[in-house]
């Protein structure tokens, strides 16, 4: 569970089931089926159950072995440094993804992350493979034993499922069109994603990736079918991008389904950004699934993200309310947010910004009887 909770074709199917309830189903169904962006919780869930199962078991079985006396055959011994091992991985996993050193040294948790997850994997094979072989009755042949094993099916699905999006791994070419020295929209032209979707991209493949909503093509400029994203200097990666950018990069996966694929559940949305928060809204705003008001607070925004960005905003909703902070100064989105919604007749309100904003917003509108979503932060 915990591997899957992230493989992308299974977070698509599943967002694709909560998001097909009809939309003349009552509000509440809809509004909880919503909220189906908030699955990363199951792969941290699961993850830590997972782990915590391994210790108990591993902390009993080496208790059990020693006291009937049948802690010296070599195979129980190999099996539990196995267990150890996975026992002293899953607690450094645990401590790196602990939310405020995780947002501090990012990069240091992506990496250990990952490659101490492939070690777990591997680890877990052999612990498996082990027990199996330890356990099996003498007239089956390991082979016959292992295929009979539900560890062993479990391990595979868990095994295909990693491998999936890394068989993709392929560089594609970038057209990437600079818009300030803030931001930089890069287009892609070997998908069309659906409306919600995001993709991952990368330099270094194996060290570090971003996430970025998809807007898809064609559009009115007369771009070829794909898609674009809209980078803003948010770190160093982002703003190297802007400076030189890339003439290829290395994606893998499918796009998958974000926030705002839940935007088809409703009849009438109202949707908040602020700065680059943009880009995730244009995909909708192109193809809207329903009417949409939109607030969208920033900094000098066309001088920012761009003549075309605004033309895109002001065709698609003539009524838009875009925000220039640099003029008139922070705006107060809450009040702004829930008075729209309410003359607007909005069934929900998505906000794309930061995490103290978008907690904020969030927290207001949904205590004032409205459904509120915002990208969340705890997976």
């Amino acid at each position: 569970m915990t591997v899957l909770a992230r493989q992308d074709m299974v977070i698509n199917v599943l967002f694709t089931i909560a998001c097909s309830v009809p939309k003349r189903a009552p509000l509440w169904i809809r509004a909880r089926c919503a909220k189906i962006y908030h699955l990363g919780g199951v792969h941290s869930g699961a993850g830590s159950c997972a782990g915590a199962w391994l210790i108990i078991s591993t902390i009993k079985d080496t208790i059990c072995k020693r006291t009937r006396h049948d802690g010296q055959r070599i195979e129980f011994i190999a099996r539990q440094a196995v267990s150890w091992l996975l026992c002293g991985l899953f607690c450094l996993l645990v401590g790196l993804a602990w939310p405020s050193f995780r947002k501090r040294h990012h990069d240091m948790f992506e990496r250990f992350h990952r490659f101490a997850g492939w070690a777990s994997l591997a680890l877990l094979w052999v612990h498996a493979m082990l027990g199996i072989n330890d356990t099996r009755p003498h007239s089956q042949t390991l082979g016959l034993t292992t295929v009979r094993c539900p560890q062993f099916w479990l391990l595979v699905a868990a095994t295909c499922s990693i491998a999936s999006s890394w068989l993709s791994l392929r560089k594609v070419p970038v057209d990437a069109e600079v818009l300030s020295d803030h931001a930089v929209r890069l287009h892609f032209n070997y998908t069309v994603p659906v409306n919600g979707s995001f993709t991952r991209v990368s330099q270094r493949p194996l060290l570090e990736w971003h996430s970025f909503a998809t807007i898809a093509a064609p559009e009115a400029s007369g771009s070829s079918k794909g898609f674009s994203v809209i980078v803003s200097n948010a770190g160093d990666w982002t703003r190297a991008c802007i400076q030189k950018p890339p003439g290829k990069l290395w994606v893998r996966g499918i796009p998958t389904f974000g926030l705002m694929r839940i935007a088809t559940l409703f009849n009438r949305l109202v949707c908040i950004a602020t700065g680059s928060g943009i880009g995730p809204l244009l995909g909708h705003i192109n193809h809207p699934s329903c009417p949409t008001q939109l607030i969208w607070s920033a900094s000098r925004p066309e001088a920012t993200f761009g003549r075309e960005v605004i033309d895109l905003v002001r065709e698609k909703i003539p009524d838009a309310i875009i925000y220039d902070t640099k003029i008139y100064g922070r705006p107060d989105l809450v009040h702004m947010g829930l008075n729209l919604a309410l003359n607007f007749d909005a069934e929900a309100v998505i906000i794309i910004a930061n995490e103290k904003i978008t907690k904020k917003v969030v927290h207001e509108i949904e205590s004032q009887g409205l459904p509120a979503y915002g990208a969340i932060w705890d997976s």
